[in-house]
């Protein structure tokens, strides 16, 4: 047994922009236990605190102030949800004269809110450092990250969650969100801090990790015999929409990788040539279904063969390929991707849709954004969600978490 498997660290678990995770200390005879647990296969269904959506409890929408005039919002329509939700909140607000504005997608969102041309960013994507650090010079706080809906379990382009894959020979049955950076990521000095109490963006040594921690090999995550000395072998994507959502909650926001990292993209992100070929994403599932020694991350319905490809045939199934459970800290409960899991946000790897507003600390929003962002948190605006059938609405839990950040 690995001193990853029983010594504490840093476990990012679902962390939101600037969230600290705890530290917690693990005695050997519960390292053990886990040890066994994730070698045995075993995993709990899903976790016991979990609150699957239910429209019902949700608050209705009622107007706290009456919105006259314009709300422009700018960035991506969320798969056409965007549309639906304005729709919906001029009912519910007829004075107010709502416009949209999609043409630069979730890459253009931040920068049309702080140049002044818009008052809601809505992004399909995290924002990147990137994306917010303009906004930071110029306001001196990062945007407001309002979550409205969890992406889907296994579907193309509705922020699917993220699959942790192994070739099926592999004993291992589940990882923690801790080990996945200690085997993905590697060594740094530091790793940024965004938003959180300071309302910036930040780098400190908090999240520092030594080269002792990197997991390197099997034998390190407990796998005796000829496993025990063979190098893990890591793939995953390199397009930043999908490769900061894993350094963003996986990884601290850090960009270094473990230095074996295969990098690959979907087909259209490519050149359209041999070379292209070689580092179109089908390679990291045919390297894992392959090679028992790999491990990638990527979406479920690659490997179970539900997706489409953009010459309009049906993916090849990879079935030599299973799906680890996750914990979202070292020794919570390994929940596995599936649907339920997915909706009730239990799974760490879930991804977000989001929308960014421009609220400075410690001062109020403006009030019509305020009642936009009310109206998409309330039953009202979660069953425009549920209907359009592409994103999941939140549990009851989160809306309120996220009407907070408003206040």
């Amino acid at each position: 047994m690995s001193q990853k498997a029983s010594l504490s660290a840093r476990g990012p678990g679902r962390s939101a922009g600037g969230t600290t995770p705890s530290r917690c200390r693990r005695t050997a005879g519960l390292a053990l236990a886990l040890a066994g647990l994730a070698l045995s296969g075993l995993a709990l269904p899903g976790f016991a605190g979990a609150q699957e959506p239910d429209l019902s409890q949700v608050p209705l929408y009622k107007p706290e102030f009456h919105v006259v005039g314009r709300l422009r919002i700018a960035g991506s329509p969320l798969k056409g949800l965007l549309p639906l939700l304005m729709e919906g909140f001029e009912k519910a607000q007829p004075d107010a004269l709502v416009s949209g504005n999609y043409m630069t997608e979730s890459e253009g969102a931040l920068g049309m809110m702080f140049s002044g041309v818009s008052d809601i960013a809505p992004m399909g994507d995290d924002a990147k450092i990137t994306d917010q650090m303009p906004f930071y010079n110029t306001f001196g706080y990062t945007p407001t990250e309002i979550s409205v809906a969890t992406g889907c379990y296994n579907q193309r382009g509705c922020l699917y969650a993220w699959a942790i894959m192994v070739n099926k020979d592999n004993p291992i049955a589940h990882l923690s969100m801790q080990q996945l950076d200690e085997i993905f990521g590697s060594e740094r000095t530091g790793a940024w801090q965004v938003g959180g109490p300071q309302h910036a963006i930040l780098f400190t040594a908090k999240y520092a990790r030594s080269a002792k921690t990197n997991i390197r090999t099997w034998g390190q995550l407990g796998l005796k015999g000829s496993w025990a000395h063979r190098e893990i072998q890591t793939w995953g994507y390199v397009a930043p929409g999908f490769a900061v959502s894993f350094e963003r909650h996986v990884m601290h926001w850090s960009d270094k990788w473990n230095p074996n990292f295969h990098e690959v993209v979907e087909q259209k992100e490519a050149t359209p040539d041999a070379d292209g070929q070689k580092v179109w994403s089908e390679r990291m599932y045919e390297a894992v279904s392959q090679d028992k020694y790999a491990i990638g991350w990527g979406a479920l319905m690659h490997v179970d063969g539900t997706c489409v490809n953009p010459n309009a045939t049906k993916c090849e199934p990879y079935p030599n390929v299973k799906i680890l459970a996750i914990s979202a800290t070292p020794d919570g409960p390994a929940i596995p991707l599936t649907a339920p899991n997915v909706r009730n946000r239990s799974y760490p790897l879930s991804r977000d849709a989001y929308i960014y507003v421009n609220k400075p600390p410690g001062r109020p929003l403006d009030p019509g954004v305020r009642e936009f962002i009310r109206f998409v948190l309330s039953r009202q605006g979660q069953q425009i969600i549920a209907s359009q059938g592409i994103y999941t609405p939140l549990p009851e839990s989160d809306i309120e978490q996220q009407l907070k950040k408003i206040d």
